[in-house]
């Protein structure tokens, strides 16, 4: 009988990390391609429509591509790092910190405040919670066209709350040559990440004035 369920419960484990690998491949570097495809494909079409012009786009395309293919390697290379060796729970604040370090070093004004949060959290809490915030910020630099990040993370009660916003454009007005499907894809793996843990997201978006996420999930 013992055999049986731990037999049942390794099936259970290796699913939950299938499907784990499945979203941080689909959040990075599947989304990166999407976009870059749709756009080589957009750039096609325009090309063949105005063959005159094409050299003035060139230089400006090729430099949005060649971001596109970084984040791409940058993402894969994330994954397969998590695949060798899992980050325990106490690197949780720790990498938050290094991330927001790293949208203020691409020029973003990021307003980063943590209060009362956990020392420690299970390891299923700390590395959801931590590609949600990572998701949020990837759609911010794809979509937003904002300059400025805010991130609240803070305890009330027997939750934990994060608070994301920005002061783009808003979503219901993002040029279609901009918005792509991979936006809408990322939110519903972030929406999957929230559910898993057994919280919920609100999201308020006001045109030309920026988007906020706010995903309450309890504490374990």
């Amino acid at each position: 009988m013992l055999e049986v369920i731990d037999s049942s419960l390794t099936q259970i484990a290796q699913e939950a990390e299938r499907r784990r690998i499945a979203r941080e491949l689909h959040d990075g570097a599947v989304q990166s391609l999407t976009a870059l495809l749709t756009d080589l494909e957009f750039f096609r079409m325009r090309c063949q429509h105005n063959p005159d012009n094409a050299d003035q786009e060139m230089e400006t395309r090729l430099e949005m591509w060649q971001e596109l293919a970084r984040d791409s390697l940058l993402s894969m290379r994330q994954t397969l790092g998590g695949l060798r060796q899992q980050r325990g729970p106490a690197d949780f604040e720790q990498e938050i910190q290094v991330l927001v370090q790293r949208f203020r070093v691409q020029g973003y004004s990021v307003t980063y405040e943590c209060t009362d949060w956990p020392v420690a959290l299970p390891f299923e809490y700390s590395s959801n919670l931590y590609c949600i915030v990572r998701e949020a910020f990837t759609n911010i630099h794809k979509h937003a066209h904002a300059s400025a990040i805010t991130l609240f993370l803070f305890m009330d009660e027997q939750s934990l709350h994060l608070s994301i916003g920005d002061n783009g454009i808003g979503m219901s007005q993002v040029p279609e040559q901009i918005y792509r499907p991979g936006c809408q894809q990322g939110l519903v793996g972030l929406h999957e990440r929230v559910e898993i843990l057994g919280g919920h997201v609100m999201i308020e978006s006001v045109p030309g004035r920026g988007t906020r996420l706010d995903i309450e999930v309890p504490l374990p």
